[in-house]
């Protein structure tokens, strides 16, 4: 008598991406797990029985891992109560390269099999997994193009003075997906604007508002969720004030639109009162702003991009910290890796370094009269000087050590092993850790390396990096003195790249450009 088939205990998978359709009594769900089974029942001569928990996800983007019913299928996997995975196509399961990957070497660790009921292909050859991968990465892109679709979507629709979703606002009702003027409500927004038109600050406003018991808008959502109203507070009535809704428009990435629905606010009481709303600040109670002045505005330029580099600043523990840093490498633009330098430390070696030239005592009219453009390098904090009558200067700025600084002691070699090197060697150990299964998943990791989810991904992401540029990154010369030259943000673009000899040489470029020669 022959030997029975070894039973195989078969998992079926199953997600759609939006919650439409899911309430009827047979939706995209259903039709996947009857697939699988039908699928299953095929395969039972060979032992293969279909486990009964249910793993479904409804309403769930395949950009990423964090389902419901992903994850209490890992943990059945990690558990071994698994023997064979099912979906229905292979981009059910995950539509990242990446995240899919991860999850093909879980499963191979655990003894699980994957199948996809209409797509055939064996993982166990190495052509089996190149299709597997060609199908996934046109999985991704189709990903992709469709955010591409729905994001131009929503901006030629935008344009045309369309409503396009959102919490609705004070004023209006919404109806067949447009808005429509609630009388009432009208009533008491032209009210408020009144009110802002007249009063001295802003915090008189968020007074008079409460005085007369005006609240935000009342909704509820097609769920049924109700949002109940709140009296009004310097941010709720700012976003109202600053609304331009209530002019007939519409507004999309910093242009404006002329809308379908109606105004309820004059277009030039709404001018008045934003004009007003602009010379205010939290801090100064309705005080106008004094203009923050800089004394080399206009003169500053980035030696990387040729930027203007401009005064910003930053609050700590109630203190201000104001850094002269390049507008392109701000935007985040291609080409330019500059940080930023404290204002205070360029400004004093600027005097000390023009006393030589223009001589003393030197002040800020002088310099500007006589400097025609300065260049900066934060990097290596060099500055190079062009003055009106055609000379030359450079010199470096020195490195400032404030009380409360961190100064890492030199090795017996010198310097510091720079910062990027201890990310990379933290991202191995990270990696490590999932692949080793103490973690289930990356969230769980992010706390217990309390950090956030974003930042544990940035990190995370110079795992992308080639081989040996990881490896040449924990091996780079110790920093001597200054600011790293080589920093895990200049590598992001590159660890986006997938082309490992683009990566080569764009990492190769970095060294040349920040590391002595």
């Amino acid at each position: 008598m022959a030997e029975s088939a070894q039973r195989l205990r078969c998992a079926i998978y199953t997600r759609k991406s939006t919650e439409e359709g899911l309430g009827q009594a047979f939706n995209s769900l259903d039709a996947q797990r009857e697939a699988g089974e039908a699928f299953i029942l095929s395969q039972q001569a060979r032992g293969w029985v279909a486990v009964p928990e249910r793993y479904d996800d409804g309403g769930f983007s395949g950009s990423h891992i964090e389902r419901p019913a992903l994850q209490r299928l890992l943990q059945a996997v990690d558990a071994r109560e698994i023997d064979c995975l099912l979906v229905y196509k292979v981009d059910r399961l995950s539509r990242s390269l990446l995240d899919f990957a991860r999850l093909m070497e879980r499963f191979e660790r655990r003894g699980v099999s994957f199948v996809s009921v209409t797509q055939e292909f064996n993982t166990t050859t190495s052509m089996g997994r190149l299709t597997l991968n060609i199908l996934l990465s046109f999985a991704q892109f189709e990903r992709e193009i469709i955010g591409e679709r729905t994001r131009d979507k929503l901006s030629a629709a935008r344009r045309k003075g369309k409503w396009i979703g959102g919490w609705p606002v004070l004023g209006y009702d919404i109806k067949d997906g447009r808005l429509v003027v609630n009388p009432q409500e009208a009533e008491q927004v032209r009210e408020i604007y009144r009110i802002a038109f007249e009063a001295p600050s802003l915090e008189t406003v968020v007074k008079v508002c409460a005085a007369r018991a005006y609240q935000t808008k009342y909704w509820t959502t097609q769920k049924g969720r109700a949002h109940p109203a709140r009296h009004f507070h310097r941010m709720t009535l700012r976003l109202l004030l600053s609304n331009v809704l209530y002019t007939g428009s519409v507004s999309h990435k910093g242009t404006v639109y002329a809308g379908e629905h109606d105004r309820i606010v004059d277009q030039q009481m709404w001018e008045q009162v934003n004009r007003q709303l602009q010379l205010r600040s939290s801090a100064q109670r309705g005080k106008s702003h004094r203009a923050q002045t800089t004394p080399l505005g206009g003169l500053m330029f980035c030696t990387e991009c040729g930027s203007a580099m401009r005064l910003t600043h930053t609050m700590q523990h109630g203190q201000r910290y104001q850094y002269y840093s390049c507008q392109a490498a701000r935007r985040g633009g291609e080409g330019c890796s500059q940080g930023s330098i404290r204002a205070a430390d360029l400004e004093a070696s600027l005097l000390r370094a023009l006393e030589k030239s223009l001589g003393t005592p030197l002040d800020w009219s002088t310099v500007r009269s006589s400097v025609n453009r300065i260049h900066c390098q934060t990097t290596a904090r060099r500055v190079s000087i062009q003055l009106c009558d055609g000379t030359h200067t450079e010199y470096e700025v020195p490195k400032q050590i404030r009380s409360g600084n961190k100064v890492e002691a030199n090795s017996e070699n010198g310097g510091r092993i720079p910062r990027v090197s201890r990310l990379m060697a933290l991202a191995i150990k990270l990696e490590g850790t999932v692949r080793a299964g103490r973690v289930r998943t990356y969230r769980s990791l992010a706390e217990a390396g309390h950090v956030s989810r974003a930042r544990l991904s940035q990190i995370l992401h110079l795992m992308d990096l080639a081989p040996d540029i990881q490896e040449q990154l924990l091996f780079l010369p110790k920093t001597l003195a200054g600011p790293d030259p080589v920093t895990e943000k200049a590598l992001r673009q590159i660890a986006r790249c997938v082309d490992w000899d683009s990566q080569r040489k764009q990492f190769q470029s970095l060294l040349l450009k920040n590391l002595p020669s």
